[in-house]
């Protein structure tokens, strides 16, 4: 299994996955300006991470539109079927060698961002309340700035699996890249586009996209119902869209 994970992880960044990912750290690294006070640095952090989400969402989506098309395409789908333990190991390696990758970079960025401001100011203020910040002024939330760090890099990993097999799922029931590609990012990103129209913003609260970027939900105060529906959405996304990409790529074509 873990020689499975270890291909499938190495096949996923492609050279556009690659640029996409230099292009998002890139604009995590020049977005943060340490030349404002401490408190603005911080709530630019978090501000604009979520703002790098379309960049993260296309890199992930590069990688999982693709999961399954070199199998359809060189017909190894039959022999893998065939294989009494390669086919369960197959799908298994490739819903957690995505989640893995996208974590990889979705995290990374995350990282050069926080790097960025601890080569200037070490590590000052990690123990101010989100509520100081103006990014979470009106949350009037005492959670910490290293809190929501830790909060946010859980949240992004679970997020990361969820879209994993969403991606795994849409690249199972189509031969090519191209439909899940865009049907997928579709999904992803639809509350993101969407914010800029809709002035009751409160109503993508028990979207995936809020829950990974969980910054969104204490910015917007989101009750703990908010955080509940998350959780529920992360067990039932990741064992739903397991099993159906594993059942579709098993089916007999």
């Amino acid at each position: 299994m873990f020689s499975v994970i270890k291909w499938e992880i190495k096949k996923s960044f492609k050279p556009g996955v690659f640029i996409l990912w230099a292009l998002g750290l890139f604009l995590a690294y020049s977005s943060i300006r340490t030349t404002f006070s401490l408190n603005d640095v911080y709530a630019d952090v978090f501000s604009k991470y979520y703002g790098l989400a379309p960049i993260m969402g296309l890199a992930m989506f590069s990688m999982f539109a693709g999961s399954f098309v070199l199998e359809y395409n060189s017909n190894m789908d039959g022999l893998i079927k065939a294989s009494k333990n390669g086919k369960k190991q197959l799908v298994l390696g490739k819903f957690i060698a995505n989640g893995i990758s996208a974590s990889i970079i979705n995290l990374s960025i995350l990282f050069v961002m926080l790097g960025k401001v601890v080569s200037k100011f070490k590590f000052e203020g990690l123990d101010w309340q989100l509520k100081s910040l103006w990014y979470f002024e009106k949350s009037n939330s005492s959670i910490t700035v290293l809190q929501m760090i830790l909060i946010l890099m859980l949240t992004v990993i679970v997020g990361s699996f969820i879209f994993s097999g969403l991606g795994l799922f849409l690249s199972s029931i189509s031969k090519g890249a191209a439909i899940p590609f865009i049907f997928g990012g579709l999904l992803m990103g639809s509350p993101y586009l969407l914010e800029n129209w809709i002035s009751n913003t409160k109503i993508f609260t028990n979207t995936p996209l809020w829950g990974m970027y969980s910054v969104q939900l204490i910015r917007y105060k989101s009750s703990i119902s908010a955080w509940i529906i998350f959780g529920i959405i992360a067990v039932l996304g990741l064992v739903l869209f397991y099993n159906l990409a594993k059942k579709s790529f098993l089916k007999e074509r």
